[in-house]
């Protein structure tokens, strides 16, 4: 299965994020979709998350509450999409 990568959004200080985080609900965006019509689609998630970017399958970049993108990825692995509005 190819490599996905998704983008989320970190509003406070980097540092004060936790190295690993386990079942963590997060939102995050699909940068590379199957359907290309859905590309950015924003989405709720359960998943773990890592520092460490060989932790995990997929990468996940992180960006400031700007936007700055961060030089070293992340890694995640989402374990369920879910619905907060159900």
């Amino acid at each position: 299965m190819a490599q996905k990568e998704y983008d989320t959004y970190v509003l406070t200080d980097l540092d004060a994020v936790p190295d690993e985080r386990q079942n963590v609900e997060i939102i995050i965006r699909d940068l590379n979709p199957e359907d290309r019509r859905t590309k950015y689609r924003s989405f709720f998630a359960k998943a773990n998350v890592s520092k460490d970017k060989s932790k995990y399958s997929d990468v996940l970049w992180i960006r400031l509450g700007r936007g700055q993108l961060q030089d070293e990825p992340w890694s995640i692995e989402v374990l369920e999409e879910v619905n907060k509005f159900a």
